[in-house]
This record gives C-alpha cells, structure tokens and sequence, in this order.
C-alpha cells in the first residue's frame, strides 16, 4: 500500500518534501489529536458535558452526564430558547494527623454547555433533577400567545 501525503502549501514532490521525507507529518498528526473538541477544553479550561434531548408535545427532556457534581455546584439559566449548565467537580484529598502525601491527583473540572431549541421554554414550570451524576432537566414549551382582536378608538 502506498501512502502519499499531501502537504497543503507544496506539491507532493517538491524540492522541500524530498528533503525533508516526513514533511507535516508530525504537524497534521497534531492536528487530528487536538480536534476541535480537544481545543475547547485545552482553550477554555472546561468540559462540555455528554447530553442526549428529546421532545415531545408539552416540552423537552434533557440528560446531561455531569460525574460527581454536587447540586450545590451547579447552576441551570433557561433564557427563551437557551439552555446553558454550568457545573464544577473539586475533589481534594484529606490528610490525617501523622501521614505524608507523597503523590495527590487533585480533581477539579468544570463543565459548561449551552444549546438552543426550537421553541422558547417556560421556565417557570421547568425542573431539574441530579441522581447519581445525571442531570435531568423537565423544560415545557411556553404555550404560544393568543393574538387578541384591538378595538380602534
């Protein structure tokens, strides 16, 4: 099998590729393991938490996997067809009168997610549940304002 790889400001011939045999090999190894999913986290120092969303008449149901968050870290906003969940993990480990730490894997992540749907949400009768790391969120459909007939004066 014959692998030609192509780099993308030279021929696959060039002067420069013959030189150099492994050409942006490394470069574009790089590139396909720091995805996009890969940056946002390395950029922006958070987790964007696995959801799944489903709909049906009344509303939306949202599960959002957020391992080892308290309810005390977490935060939920509905702003009319924006979801956004905020949560942070901080684990520290305890040490006891007598003992060294001699090696410590602090944990402290946190997770932000906002998405959007279809229909503004009625965020007066939405509810939010958190059992055993999964967030469950009840968002119903705010129901549609009725027009009114306006008498001329």
């Amino acid at each position: 099998m014959n692998l030609l790889l192509r780099n993308r400001y030279s021929y696959p011939l060039s002067a420069d590729r013959l030189s150099n045999p492994f050409g942006g090999l490394v470069e574009n190894m790089l590139e396909e393991f720091l995805s996009t999913q890969s940056r946002s986290v390395r950029e922006e120092g958070s987790y964007s938490p696995r959801i799944e969303v489903r709909e049906n008449d009344q509303g939306y149901i949202v599960a959002a996997d957020l391992p080892g968050v308290t309810k005390d870290n977490l935060k939920v906003t509905v702003e009319g067809q924006r979801i956004t969940i905020e949560a942070e993990v901080r684990r520290e480990s305890e040490s006891k009168e007598g003992e060294n730490v001699i090696h410590s894997e602090r944990v402290v992540r946190k997770y932000i997610r906002s998405f959007d749907v279809a229909q503004d949400i009625d965020d007066s009768l939405t509810i939010a549940k958190l059992e055993h790391g999964v967030l469950t969120l009840t968002l119903p459909k705010k129901q549609a304002s009725q027009s009114r007939l306006i008498t001329i004066q």
